[in-house]
């Protein structure tokens, strides 16, 4: 009863200091949020963003709120997992907002971790409230506040049940364009670093149109040693991207396949770091070169299969997968033909799969788990 009445007192006293807000270019309702591009999420009573404390990457790392900076640490992405509900993935870990321990608690923290599609903590549902919008944990049924009514930059972000409160309402606005044509592939030259800053790419013609007929060209070239980072790729998204050599890949999105979503074309060590793809008709990730491939923290979703190690070869790869949500894969995780290539799978939530290993002849397992 008290907070119920600090609430009603507040929203009467933050009423006329937050009138500008709901005049403020590119604000999104709950019925406008796209799964491209990318949201600054400011709290109605503060004024402040919701940001991952410290631009941390790991599991836990605590999500408050502090003085529009702008950074990568303040900016979030919606990804549709049906019904109504969103992740909401940061822009600099790629992990997702999350209750956590799964919490039905007023007060239950509110964390960011790895991206698990299928975790009810991890679903928000984006309710309209007086010209804002409120975050609904799909778990816990309650909202996402700035603990305390606080106007302080640092201060906590939880959870509590549905009061109205202007520290529960946010305001969304979007900050990165929708969409860039690209005509001719984008080359990441030798030790380069290529920083999207969330914006989402499309093939235009003279790449392809993204099915399955071979010849498409790649929205991005990777060469030796080259980085690529906060890319979403959008649809259609042509022959994905190409690596030749060591590469490295953080937080990329494609929201449709296309052919493939990325070809490692020369031999090397390939890491994939966070991120997400869905829709292929045939795989996801395509292996034309022996090394070491590498994905951790990655969600993938309807296509044929998760990684396909080039028809008929026989060179050796070894396959890395962690901390990753594959599901409705109409054949396989992995299929290979070469009797040397291994695989290992560690703690990764599996649905759907078809046969897991098509072919493999040496695979370790740890703490997965089939949901």
């Amino acid at each position: 009863m008290i907070k119920k009445l600090i609430t009603l007192i507040a929203i009467f006293a933050v009423t006329l200091t937050v009138i500008p807000l709901l005049s403020q270019p590119k604000q999104a309702d709950a019925a406008s949020v796209t799964n491209q591009g990318l949201y600054k999420i400011i709290n109605r009573h503060s004024g402040q963003a919701l940001e991952v404390y410290n631009y941390a990457h790991e599991n836990g790392a605590n999500v408050s709120q502090w003085t529009d900076l702008g950074g990568d640490n303040q900016l979030w992405r919606f990804v549709s997992v049906g019904s109504g509900y969103y992740q909401i993935i940061n822009a600099n870990s790629g992990r997702a907002l999350e209750v956590y321990g799964w919490s039905t608690a007023d007060g239950g923290n509110i964390v960011q971790w790895q991206n698990f599609q299928s975790n009810y903590n991890q679903h928000w549902k984006l309710e309209d409230s007086g010209g804002y919008v409120q975050l609904k944990n799909r778990n816990s049924g309650k909202v996402a506040e700035v603990y305390n009514f606080s106007t302080t930059a640092g201060a906590n972000i939880n959870q509590w049940t549905d009061l109205e409160g202007a520290n529960q309402q946010w305001t969304l606005v979007k900050v990165s364009p929708s969409s860039t044509t690209v005509n001719s592939t984008i080359v990441v030259a030798a030790g380069q670093v290529y920083d999207g800053k969330g914006r989402t790419f499309i093939a235009g013609s003279a790449l392809g149109d993204g099915s399955q007929a071979e010849g498409q060209k790649p929205v991005f070239r990777l060469e030796n040693g080259a980085t690529l980072k906060n890319v979403v790729l959008g649809s259609p998204a042509a022959d994905g991207i190409h690596t030749y050599g060591n590469a490295y890949l953080s937080n990329i999105v494609w929201t449709d396949i296309g052919e493939d979503a990325l070809t490692m074309k020369a031999a090397g060590t390939v890491t994939i770091n966070g991120g997400a793809a869905y829709n292929g008709s045939d795989k996801v990730f395509q292996l034309n070169a022996g090394g070491r491939f590498n994905v951790y923290n990655f969600v993938a979703s309807n296509a044929g299969k998760f990684i396909r190690q080039l028809g008929g070869s026989t060179f050796k790869t070894d396959v890395y997968i962690d901390s990753c949500d594959i599901s409705n894969m109409s054949e396989s995780i992995f299929r290979t033909d070469s009797t040397t290539t291994t695989v290992t799978m560690t703690n990764t939530l599996y649905h759907n799969v078809g046969t897991k290993w098509y072919n493999v002849q040496h695979v370790t397992e740890a703490n997965n788990t089939a949901y």
